[in-house]
């Protein structure tokens, strides 16, 4: 198999500090590939080196002829008027250099002499076949394709650049890789900012995408949907496995039994051996014990597994049990200045129910979220919680903590516990020696998600409203949350866009768009079921409604057909009548004058007998048809007066 990209023995430090060492890899055409590891192991410092963004201490790149890479760049600085559209389209730079001169080219040839048109066809050729392999044609139709696709709206391809969020900047920076056709795309978390539908677009997209794709993302899901091969990025080195995210975790738990089997086995061995010289070094067995001592020292020891640091959240506490109904929203509504989110909205949440508010970004769930919390009153209706209801919030914004001050006293300060106690809860929570003392303004965001997920847990809230729990964590993090929540004794209502999350843990989805709820029994998977089959239904409906609108249509086409052809027939039968009109008038004429010459003495007179012969010829045949004439009027009157 031919590669059209290759790393080969890339080594980088930062300081002393050793990221990766003497690591490789290589891409196929077409490849689709995930790039998986721990946070701050160094996934997006390996991305930035292929990409040419930071300098490699050792190794080297290799890229097939003519390929080019597509990455998720920071945007270029761009004035403030600038539009959605322009910048977007300004990747096209080279293509509206190349229409240019496509006109220029037309204009030369317009007017050029025979010897110089011949080369001006040549360039033309040339130039328009070029035009056309780097999309000329169709950049404008790929780059609305892309925006919609990413959720933009019509009405946002004119707005200006600083009119627009740094979410919705991320997703303008996504949409400049995308609308060019690229051999390689280099993707660091791109379904971060996208709600569900532009993640599905995306994935399609991806799927369906020509070039080679490497991508870094924690959302399981997404994986599972777009890769055929996952790199795991370990211990410095890099380790490939075909398939994609859920193929490797089974390969991998496979390989870390087999490995720790194999090891536990070659220690017992050496173990049994050492034994063995010892006792015989110095008997008359030590012939033997000295062979074994040096086959020992030959032996190629396996490299004991190393057991990762995981986040353990520990196990689920509740401060008391909940009546059977927990929350009830009582025809809720709210609206912004400009336009409206939702309104009477109705629904009980029961106990142990595990629900998930799904929607499109900006339908307001977590404005919905904070209602519920009391943060913002509702212009109408009523949120009543059940007896007993202790709700405990985790926002994905994370304000419960306070930037200034450290890990440590951020738990000691709101928490009756003791130093060692601190120190155990936030070592599973993996926060130890120097991290209890970073200010928690310098954390990173995943690490701050993980510090307000043990402040959740010392709550021991028996209803866990979690707006984007996953945000930031690595995929570990992540399975342990799952864990923890599966385990819950109490209720939980959540908001995320992670569906891998919302498939372990939720067991109903509500749906809010649209400025309404829909309620959905059963997880993620079982949501997109549902929805298609909904969809299915109301795609047969509407078939069904076109056919019969289609009958009804090829009817009223058929009767205006008719009614158009009736109309076509009197016409032609007026027009028939007049024709009939003119020439029996003109035979009834002629009949006379042919009468009265023949009675005219005169014309005997003259003994002219071809005029004779004539008039008498012409007297017989008016008298032929003349009444024929009037036989064919009579029908044609009939035949117009029954239509």
């Amino acid at each position: 198999m031919a590669y059209i990209f290759e790393a080969q023995n890339l080594t980088k430090y930062f300081g002393a500090n050793c990221i990766f060492e003497d690591l490789s890899f290589c891409l196929e055409s077409g490849e689709k590939a995930s790039l998986i590891g721990a946070n701050g192991i160094g996934k997006t410092t390996l991305m930035n080196c292929l990409m040419g963004k930071e300098s490699l201490d050792e190794g080297s790149i290799r890229l097939e002829t003519g390929i080019s890479i597509g990455y998720l760049e920071q945007i270029p600085a761009f004035s403030e008027d600038t539009t959605l559209i322009g910048i977007v389209m300004e990747v096209f730079s080279d293509i509206f250099a190349q229409r240019k001169r496509l006109a220029e080219l037309e204009a030369i040839m317009s007017h050029a002499s025979e010897e110089s048109l011949e080369k001006a066809l040549r360039q033309y050729g040339a130039l328009r076949d070029a035009y056309e392999r780097a999309g000329g044609f169709v950049c404008e139709a790929q780059t609305r394709k892309v925006l919609a696709g990413l959720g933009f709206k019509e009405a946002d391809f004119e707005r200006p650049f600083s009119g627009f969020s740094g979410g919705e900047k991320t997703r303008i920076s996504l949409a400049r890789i995308l609308v060019r056709d690229h051999s390689i795309l280099f993707l660091d978390e791109p379904t971060n900012h996208l709600d569900l539908d532009s993640i599905e677009w995306l994935e399609n997209y991806i799927k369906a995408y020509r070039g080679a794709v490497l991508v870094i993302s924690h959302d399981r899901y997404f994986l599972d949907q777009v890769t055929q091969t996952t790199f795991s990025f370990e211990n410095r080195h890099i380790k490939r496995y075909k398939g994609n995210y859920s193929a490797f975790m089974v390969q991998k738990a496979q390989e870390d039994e087999a490995l720790a089997h194999a090891y536990d086995k070659q220690q017992r061995e050496i173990e049994k051996t050492e034994e063995y010289i010892l006792k015989n070094k110095a008997g008359i067995k030590s012939k033997q014990a000295r062979g074994r001592q040096t086959r020992l020292n030959r032996l190629e020891r396996i490299e004991k597994p190393q057991e990762q640091l995981r986040f353990n959240m520990g196990n689920s506490n509740i401060h008391s049990r909940t009546g059977e109904k927990v929350l009830y929203l009582d025809k809720i509504s709210f609206s912004f200045p400009d336009r409206p989110l939702f309104s009477n909205l109705e629904e009980e949440i029961r106990y142990t129910e595990r629900v998930a508010l799904l929607g499109p970004n900006g339908m307001g769930k977590t404005t919905l979220l904070k209602i519920i919390l009391g943060q913002i009153q509702p212009q109408q209706g009523n949120v009543r919680f059940g007896a007993r209801v202790k709700p405990a919030y985790f926002d994905q914004e994370h304000s419960n903590l306070n930037p200034e001050k450290t890990v440590m006293d951020e738990i000691l300060d709101n928490y009756d516990l003791t130093i060692e106690e601190a120190k155990s809860l936030l070592a599973r929570f993996l926060f130890r020696d120097d991290d209890l003392a970073k200010t928690i303004g310098s954390l990173s965001g995943g690490e701050q998600g993980r510090l307000s997920l043990l402040k959740l847990t010392l709550e021991k809230g028996n209803f866990l409203i979690l707006d984007e729990p996953t945000n930031h964590l690595d995929i570990n993090s992540r399975g342990a949350i799952e864990k923890y929540l599966q385990n819950y004794p109490g209720t939980l209502l959540m908001v995320s866009h992670d569906r891998f999350f919302v498939d372990a843990v939720a067991d109903r989805i509500l749906e809010l768009d649209k400025g309404q709820l829909t309620s959905y029994i059963g997880n993620y998977s079982d949501y997109k079921q549902k929805k298609a089959e909904l969809a299915k239904l109301k795609a047969n409906q509407a078939e069904i409604q076109i056919q019969k609108k289609g009958s009804e249509v090829q009817t009223d086409k058929e009767n205006r057909k008719n009614r158009s052809n009736e109309r076509i027939v009197k016409a032609k039968l007026r027009d028939q009548v007049q024709t009939l009109e003119k020439e029996i008038q003109g035979l009834e004429q002629r009949l006379d004058e042919v009468t009265q010459e023949l009675a005219n003495p005169e014309t005997y007179q003259n003994v002219d007998f071809e005029l004779q012969q004539k008039l008498s010829k012409e007297l017989e045949d008016i008298q032929i048809r003349l009444p024929q004439a009037y036989d064919e009027w009579t029908e044609t009157i009939s035949q117009l007066e029954t239509l």
